[in-house]
């Protein structure tokens, strides 16, 4: 068995896209046309067999009416041909489509944070009393807090599986994140596409159903291994070779100061605003 080789992607890679054409329309048209006649001639012998029978004959038109011609013929060869040879799902769909996989999977994670996250979440009710009275170096204020605690205990009590959910779902909801990114990231640079494009078609495989992707967050690439052939084709996102997809993490907080999760979330709104539609400014 051949070693198995990897084509990554290099500076030096040139970009070319892919011709852009309608093939489809062509082929929808040009096959109709012969279908038609097809149509025609069956009903032609049909009816000319039931009434041959009956001692009845056309005017010896219906033939040539029924045939197919040789312009038919021939477009429809033609649109079959330049069909044959088009790519309709490409490495940008395919990559967009392993990325929207990833989306799906964060999504779910978010949804386990979400809920380990509002249990968390009502202590925010004690630990504002805390501050507060802490702030004021008031007894009573610090009396009433501890009179809060004692009645809300249990209810208050942070569990271990449920922060245990809320750290987990955190690993995961990074991790999917990392993985969309990379293939949408990719899917959005010119360079990387054409590259991946040609190695299926070196390969003749269709992205389809004939090429695997892997997002390997160690090596920092996106792996694509083809079923047709002994070589797999990578494409860094770490700058190795110029496309580099990651941001500081300053500016994803940033960024994430903005979002409606975060400007909607007891962190942000409040105890009293989240849970009770209460003092919310």
């Amino acid at each position: 068995m051949n070693k198995l080789r990897m084509a990554i992607l290099g500076l030096s890679l040139s970009v070319s896209g892919l011709v852009q054409a309608d093939p489809l329309t062509d082929l929808v048209n040009s096959s109709q046309a012969v279908v038609d006649q097809l149509n025609v001639g069956y009903k032609t012998v049909a009816g000319l067999q039931y009434n041959a029978s009956l001692g009845y004959m056309s005017d010896g038109t219906m033939a040539d009416a029924a045939k197919i011609s040789e312009a038919q013929r021939v477009a429809y060869n033609d649109a079959l041909g330049a069909m044959a040879d088009m790519q309709f799902y490409t490495a940008e769909d395919f990559l967009l489509d392993q990325g929207e996989i990833a989306l799906a999977n964060m999504e779910s994670a978010i949804d386990t944070f979400t809920e380990a996250a509002t249990e968390i979440a009502v202590i925010l009710e004690v630990t504002t009393m805390a501050e507060e009275a802490a702030q004021n170096n008031s007894d009573p204020e610090m009396q009433a807090v501890a009179e809060f605690a004692e009645a809300n205990e249990a209810a208050m009590t942070l569990q271990a599986d449920t922060v245990t959910e809320y750290n987990d779902s955190l690993e995961d909801i990074e991790g999917y994140a990392q993985e969309a990114a990379a293939y949408i990231g990719i899917a959005n640079d010119a360079s990387s596409v054409a590259f991946f494009d040609t190695n299926a078609e070196n390969a003749d495989s269709s992205f389809v159903d004939e090429v695997q992707a892997t997002f390997d967050m160690n090596s920092n690439w996106v792996k694509l291994d083809f079923d047709n052939a002994n070589w797999a084709a990578a494409v860094y996102f770490d700058g190795t070779n110029g496309l580099d997809l990651f941001k500081s993490s300053t500016a994803i907080l940033t960024d994430g100061e903005d979002q409606t999760f975060y400007t909607t979330s007891p962190s942000y709104v409040g105890y009293e605003c989240f849970f009770y539609g209460t003092d919310c400014e």
